[in-house]
């Protein structure tokens, strides 16, 4: 264990949000076609963000902004990494997505919690219409009604776990275009939907070697450790970190990364 490191942050819905629970009620036609994903959340009942919604979001954008990230569906790395025998040659042998997010050759350094809303979300239902994909006209007795998220605001935390610097540096790069909309969440994107704006930024950071040159980090027995409040002021400390260098993508010391 060389270091850790969590972000904190706020997702804003700048459009309506819809994440579809998967579960209908033929038998009540009060109830929408299809309903937003809710979870048990200190006993409440809550719409919810999935963990692993979040991840799949953040890899596939990350997937287009590394270089020479592989396809895991036609040539996933991880079936070469998978034949070297430790855990170091597997890391080198992956691309620089499986790096960070995983494979099926090594473990993610990254994971996504459940981001629930801060305050009461409010709750919209529409009605639409399936189209044909050949002629572009309605489809016949082909309506259906479901329910959305809008206004509301998530609270949201990743963590990190023997990261590089490149590696948070990606993360807000994602942020940022999640703020422009090229990154969206949910279903029905192709009409507006899932478009979010990050905000209240935080990232705790800890350093388990204390001989690690690093300024402004408190001793706290078994690690150094720094909180950054504000994403203007964590992107000045990454400054000098490029995703686009390959070098800086290939390396695979944790020794030799230098302390945010």
């Amino acid at each position: 264990l060389y270091n850790e490191a969590t972000i904190q942050f706020e997702m804003h819905t700048n459009s309506p949000l819809f994440i579809d629970s998967g579960e209908q009620d033929q038998l009540d036609p009060t109830i929408a076609d299809h309903t937003y994903l809710k979870a048990y959340k200190d006993g409440e009942l809550l719409p919810v963000i999935p963990g692993t919604t979040l991840k799949g979001v953040f890899r596939s954008s990350g997937e287009q902004l590394l270089n020479k990230s592989c396809n895991i569906f036609v040539n996933a790395c991880g079936r070469v990494a998978q034949t070297k025998k430790t855990g170091k040659a597997r890391y080198e042998h992956s691309c620089p997505a499986c790096k960070l997010f995983g494979s099926t050759a090594i473990k993610s350094r990254i994971s996504f919690s459940d981001a629930y809303p801060i305050e009461e979300a409010k709750i919209g239902r529409r009605t639409s219409a399936a189209m044909d994909r050949i002629t572009g006209a309605t489809k016949r007795a082909a309506l259906y009604n479901f329910e959305y998220i809008e206004d509301a605001t998530f609270k949201c935390q990743i963590k990190l776990r023997n990261f590089f610097k490149w590696q948070v540096k990606l993360i807000f790069e994602i942020f940022d275009r999640i703020d422009d909309g090229y990154v969206t969440f949910g279903g029905f994107t192709s009409k507006g939907f899932g478009q979010m704006k990050i905000g209240k930024v935080r990232m705790k950071v800890r350093y388990y070697d204390k001989q690690k040159e690093a300024i402004g980090y408190v001793d706290k027995n078994l690690c150094i450790e720094k909180i950054i409040k504000g994403r203007k002021e964590i992107l000045q400390l990454l400054s000098d970190v490029s995703i686009k260098d390959e070098n800086l993508l290939q390396g695979s010391d944790l020794k030799y990364d230098k302390a945010i």
